[in-house]
């Protein structure tokens, strides 16, 4: 294996150009030693001292890190889409007692407009801080924040848990697709990633059998959902304190691998990658690149129509149900499907991308079954045929796992990939106050409006998608075109450059 040639850097981002002092001519090492090293990765000055590795069986480590940090990841997610759902099963064990008209709607609104508001600043922390304590820290305060539902009794009370609640949970996905690339190639990304998202699946069935369980609780001091929300919550702290001691910070500091096994991550992951692992240094010039980003608005827009079904079905699925003439334990039960409908969906389509690759065509196929169930939920009286047809809308909910994938394995630069994913997630939480919004009172017990909107949304998807697929491979063969005439620097896989500076960074579709 090659050594790093970290000491004949032959160019830099502007920002860092306009850093230097002296004679431009000067010696590269001596140049590099002058700059502020929270400039670059923060694994480059690991590897410039160990820059040799033994020999590494890749398939034993692949399995180390599923063994450790893969787990930790998928409790994380488990929990952050259990805490926020639970709002979902407490609709049919009483916390609508107290609730009149759009009420109930505007808990699920009031959540994501905080998650929107706490995105870009929890973001910052995340790249700024340590990674894991940082993600422990957030996780723990989340936990609280469920644990204080059960001492509301009033709508306001709700309304400003919920509100602290998005806050505090909008860390969870950014977090867990900026740890999915530090350690992944981009193909082994897209599985563990799919592993990680099916606990949305694991969740939605354990939120299912909770909600049945905890009706049949019988107390005179505290209603059911109480008890569900004060339980949850305690759980949550618990695996918050775990996360903040346990998961690691970045690779060279992993407290699980062995120095060679780190520098073998870096140079076959990181480095095949192309997207770094994490700069501590906030840098403003990759947030104006982002913004100018062709690319980076595309991404919005699909997350936003493909993500309005998830806003609606995520809050209104046992409402959904119960106006099919569903009981509420039969309605409970009924979202038992759903979560093992999730994980199979979602284990489906990320094995196929990982292994035969084509993510614009998988993602786009997401979006029939959707727009099929829609139809028939518009159209159909039948009872089961609704119930099959709402099954039908997880397949569009489900293509956020894909399209996080997209996002982490085609942004390099570690200001440009925090912010993108920051950007993605609040159009995920624009579509989820959407989504609820469109189940207003005066439409019940059927919807109609609702369906509409989820039909169109899901059916622009599939053209969106395969037009960024096509500008993706196109800028591919662009770069390959021009590859001959590019003056790429040693190392620019560790210069936190971005996928635009670095000219050698191909996408995938």
């Amino acid at each position: 294996m090659r050594k790093l040639q970290i000491d004949r850097v032959k160019c830099f981002s502007p920002s860092t150009v306009n850093d230097m002092k002296g004679d431009t001519e000067s010696n590269d090492k001596e140049v590099i030693s002058s700059i502020d090293s929270t400039s670059y990765d923060n694994a480059l000055g690991f590897l410039k001292e160990h820059n040799e590795v033994g020999d590494i069986n890749h398939a034993k480590l692949v399995r180390k890190l599923d063994w450790i940090i893969l787990p930790i990841l998928c409790g994380v997610y488990l929990l952050q889409y259990l805490d926020k759902l639970l709002l979902n099963y407490a609709a049919a064990m009483g916390i609508k007692e107290n609730l009149r008209g759009n009420q109930f709607a505007n808990l699920s609104t009031i959540f994501y407009a905080a998650y929107i508001f706490g995105e870009p600043l929890v973001t910052y922390c995340l790249q700024k801080f340590p990674l894991g304590k940082t993600m422990g820290v957030f996780i723990v305060l989340w936990g609280v924040v469920v644990a204080c539902h059960a001492a509301t009794s009033t709508y306001a009370a709700l309304m400003v848990v919920r509100t602290i609640l998005g806050i505090f949970e909008s860390s969870s996905a950014v977090g867990l697709i900026i740890i999915s690339g530090l350690y992944y190639t981009k193909r082994q990304q897209v599985a563990r990633m799919g592993i990680w998202s099916v606990m949305a699946g694991v969740g939605t069935i354990i939120g299912g059998l909770l909600s049945f369980g905890f009706q049949h609780i019988n107390s005179t001091k505290f209603k059911s959902w109480q008890i569900l929300f004060l339980v949850m919550g305690l759980i949550t702290v618990a695996f918050g304190i775990f996360v903040f001691f346990f998961l690691p910070d970045n690779v060279h500091t992993c407290w699980f691998l062995n120095e060679s096994e780190r520098v073998y991550i870096l140079e076959n992951v990181v480095r095949v990658n192309q997207t770094g692992t994490k700069s501590s240094k906030f840098k403003r010039g990759q947030i104006l690149e982002l913004l100018l980003d062709k690319f980076t608005w595309f991404y919005v827009l699909l997350t936003l129509c493909s993500q309005i079904v998830t806003g609606a079905i995520g809050t209104f699925s046992v409402t959904i149900t119960l106006s099919f003439g569903f009981n509420n334990y039969e309605s409970a039960l009924l979202q038992l499907p759903v979560g093992a409908l999730i994980v199979i969906i979602i284990i489906t389509t990320t094995q196929l991308v990982a292994k035969f690759g084509h993510h614009t065509l998988f993602l786009t196929s997401m979006f029939f079954p959707t727009i099929i169930g829609a139809i028939v939920l518009l159209i159909s009286p039948n009872k089961i045929g609704n119930l099959l047809a709402l099954y039908l809308l997880y397949s569009g909910s489900s293509c956020i796992t894909l399209i996080y994938a997209w996002i982490g394995a085609n942004t390099a630069g570690s200001s440009k990939k925090f912010m993108r994913t920051a950007l993605i997630m609040i159009a995920f939480s624009v579509a989820n106050i959407i989504g609820p919004q469109l189940f207003q009172a005066y439409s019940a017990p059927k919807y109609h409006p609702a369906k509409i909107v989820i039909l169109v949304t899901q059916c622009l998807c599939v053209p969106l998608t395969l037009y960024i697929g096509w500008m993706l491979k196109r800028e591919n063969r662009k770069r390959d075109r021009g590859q001959a005439q590019e003056n790429v620097p040693d190392d620019v896989e560790f210069l936190d450059k971005t996928d635009i500076e670095n000219r050698s960074f191909r996408y995938v579709y």
